[in-house]
């Protein structure tokens, strides 16, 4: 890792510190009182439903799962303001699905650089970031106020979706957090990694969907979880 890169994530380290202190308080403070798990989502927020995928020419005999090869699952998902979003309605571009949530320290290091991802390549990319169990105004608040690369704050990507009761965690079988799964034009999952990656790895990632080729599921998986 190069010595720049090195300060960049100490600097963004040291300013998710406070916020990691906030939300650990938080968390701990809910899960004493038993409200942890239960209160996710908010009004408008629907759960997700999970869909079969629309199939192309030569895709016929396609397995559906979320595995490199196979046909990424399709969903339906709430955004922050109660919209609803399919997978399938992205077709022609890569989309990057990404898991998070606010307790989760390496997803708070990964966001940025996902951030800058989809601001350098907007004609070819989607970015889904699902929030996991957390409350709407908590997830809401928590990506208006991150730090950034660029010493800024405020995140928000193609959709900021909400998985209430981990249907679609589940459904992707997550391991870990965060989770990241890379979806070709074409809907076909190329890459999965179970750990925080960095912005190198997802250009790369990008890159390899874009070609139509596929790397083994778990790359990344050595990262950072949570």
């Amino acid at each position: 890792m190069a010595k720049g890169r090195q300060i960049d994530i100490g600097q963004r380290l040291l300013a998710l510190a406070g916020l990691g202190a906030i939300v650990g308080i938080v968390v701990g403070a809910l899960a004493v009182a038993g409200l942890l798990g239960n209160q996710a989502g908010g009004k408008g927020i629907e759960q997700v439903t999970l869909l079969d995928p629309p199939r192309a020419e030569g895709q016929v005999t396609l397995g559906v799962g979320p595995a490199v090869g196979l046909l990424a699952p399709d969903f339906e998902i709430s955004d922050f303001d109660g919209r609803r979003h399919r997978l399938s309605d992205f077709r022609g571009k890569v989309v990057y699905v990404n898991f998070w949530g606010s307790w989760c320290i390496p997803c708070a290091i990964e966001l940025p650089d996902i951030l800058q991802l989809q601001q350098k390549h907007p004609d070819d990319l989607a970015v889904i970031a699902v929030n996991r169990r957390d409350p709407l105004d908590r997830a809401r608040n928590y990506l208006r106020n991150l730090p950034l690369n660029d010493g800024g704050k405020g995140a928000g990507f193609t959709v900021d979706a909400m998985d209430p009761d981990d249907t679609l965690y589940d459904r992707y079988r997550g391991l870990a957090m965060p989770v990241s799964v890379f979806i070709d034009p074409n809907g076909v999952v190329t890459r999965v990694a179970n750990g925080q990656i960095d912005l190198d790895a997802m250009e790369e990632a990008l890159a390899q969907a874009l070609s139509g080729g596929a790397i083994a599921a778990g790359f990344g998986s050595s990262g950072k979880v949570c």
